[in-house]
């Protein structure tokens, strides 16, 4: 059996022209801009815009769960006091609503 070289690229995006030489956006193209007193590299972080929202979300989320949590906490006081009441004609309502998405599927 006969094993020939292959000279495809590993990677793609890669050009066989300089196979050494790092392609832009590579991990080996990143280079440390600050030095610490000693004089050893150290990578530097740049925050993106996405993470800015990505934390405005979180910060949303955590509260809509704090509210919920509220909401959660008043329905089981009235339910331990006796005061919760069931309104039966949207009890029925949401029952069919789900019958309906259930028989589309």
């Amino acid at each position: 059996m006969d094993i020939k070289t292959i000279n495809t690229p590993a990677v793609s995006g890669r050009s066989n022209s300089d196979p050494g030489k790092p392609v832009a956006g590579d991990a080996a193209t990143a280079k440390p801009s600050v030095s610490d007193e000693s004089g050893n590299n150290i990578d530097k972080v740049t925050l993106t815009e996405m993470q800015g929202k990505l934390r405005a979300l979180e910060q949303k989320t955590q509260s809509i769960n704090n509210e919920r949590e509220e909401r959660i906490a008043q329905i089981r006081e009235a339910i331990n006091n006796g005061s919760y009441q069931v309104n039966s004609e949207k009890v029925a309502e949401k029952l069919m609503q789900t019958e309906i998405l259930l028989s589309r599927v």
